[in-house]
C-alpha cells in the first residue's frame, strides 16, 4: 500500500490541509484561515487548525498516517518553532491524531526543500508578502526578508498595492503627477472614493490580501506609460532583486550552478516583473538559472515529506 502523509501549508492569509498518498493520488483537500502566530496569535492558530484536521479526520482515521508536515509561516527562529510545535502537538492530541512521524518546520524553507530536493538552490517568493530562501552544497540555510507587511515585505503584492494607494493620495492631494492607477484601483476593489481606498489600509476588515491584489493593475498602466506605474514597477524591481541577490551571497552560491525557483502571484502574473528579474539574474549571477515555479507550494512540501519518508 502506498505510504499516506498529511501536509499542511500554513500562511500569512490562508491555510491548505491535503492528505496525499505517494502514488500521487490526493486523497483530502481543504482551505482555512491563515496561521502565522506571530500575526493572528496563538489561539487562532490553534483556532485555524483544530476545524481544519477536524474536517479531514473522516480520511485521517480511515487510513495510516506515516507522516505529518506542518510547513507554516512565523517559525523564524528556535523560540518559534518551539512555540509552533507545542501548539500543533495540543491540537492533535486534542483530536487524537497520533502521526507515526511529525515535522514542524518553516513554509519558505519546507517549500524549497521539496523543489530541490538534494541540489543547492533559492526560493523567491513574492506573492502577498516577500522571501527569499536558500541552501547551498554544504547544506546551508538562508533566509532573506520575510518580515512582515509593517517592517518589510518590499517588493510583494502588497508593498505594490500600498505603493499604489500613496501614489494615489498624492494625485488627489496635488503633490504628485496624474495616473491611471487612480480610476483602475477604485475599479478593481468597487470603493466610492480615495478616501475609502487610502482607508482601507487601516481597517481590520479590509484584508492585507487584498491591498496586494491590487499589483495586478501595474502592468497594464506601465504600458500605457504611466509615469507613478513606471516608478513603482522599477521600485519593486530593485527590491526583488536586493532579496535575490542577498539570498545568493549568503548562501554562497554565486558561482555554483543553481536554480532559482520564483513563486507568489506578485511576480509570477507580471509579466515585466518577471523579465525583469530573469534579465537581473542573467547579467549578474550566470550560474544562476531562473525557472518559474510550475506547482504549487503544497506539491512541494508534500515532495518534501515523501523525502523525509524514503531517506
Amino acid at each position: 500500500m502506498p505510504k499516506i502523509m498529511l501536509a499542511v501549508d500554513g500562511g500569512a492569509t490562508k491555510t491548505i490541509v491535503s492528505i496525499r498518498s505517494e502514488d500521487g493520488t490526493i486523497l483530502y483537500t481543504g482551505y482555512g484561515e491563515g496561521v502565522n502566530y506571530q500575526t493572528v496569535g496563538a489561539d487562532q492558530v490553534i483556532s485555524v487548525l483544530q476545524k481544519l484536521l477536524i474536517e479531514a479526520k473522516p480520511v485521517l482515521t480511515a487510513l495510516p498516517v506515516e507522516l505529518a508536515v506542518f510547513a507554516l509561516a512565523g517559525i523564524d527562529s528556535d523560540v518559534d518553532r518551539s512555540v509552533v510545535s507545542n501548539i500543533i502537538v495540543q491540537v492533535c492530541n486534542n483530536i487524537n491524531f497520533s502521526p507515526n512521524k511529525l515535522i514542524v518546520e518553516n513554509d519558505a524553507f519546507a517549500t524549497l526543500l521539496g523543489a530541490v530536493e538534494q541540489e543547492p538552490g533559492a526560493l523567491l517568493i513574492s506573492g502577498t508578502g516577500s522571501i527569499a530562501v536558500a541552501r547551498n552544497g554544504k547544506g546551508k540555510m538562508v533566509r532573506v526578508g520575510g518580515w512582515g507587511h509593517l517592517v518589510g515585505d518590499e517588493g510583494s503584492g502588497y508593498w505594490i498595492g500600498r505603493e499604489i494607494i500613496r501614489s494615489i493620495a498624492r494625485m488627489e492631494d496635488g503633490r504628485g503627477p496624474e495616473t491611471m492607477l487612480r480610476q483602475e484601483a477604485l475599479q478593481l476593489t468597487q470603493l466610492p472614493s480615495v478616501e475609502a481606498l487610502a482607508n482601507s489600509l487601516y481597517s481590520t476588515h479590509f484584508a492585507v490580501s487584498t491591498i496586494a491584489q491590487l499589483s495586478m493593475i501595474l502592468d497594464a498602466a506601465v504600458k500605457s506609460a504611466d509615469v507613478e506605474a513606471n516608478r513603482i514597477l522599477k521600485e519593486a524591481l530593485a527590491e526583488l532583486s536586493l532579496l535575490v541577490a542577498a539570498v545568493i551571497r549568503k548562501s554562497e552560491l554565486q558561482d555554483i550552478p543553481c536554480k532559482l525557483y520564483l513563486m507568489g502571484g506578485a511576480v509570477t502574473n507580471s509579466a515585466l516583473l518577471l523579465m525583469g528579474i530573469k534579465k537581473y539574474v542573467t547579467e549578474n549571477f550566470p550560474c544562476c538559472k531562473v525557472r518559474i515555479s510550475q506547482q504549487l507550494p503544497i506539491d512541494y512540501i508534500v515532495k518534501y515529506g515523501f523525502g523525509l519518508i524514503n531517506k
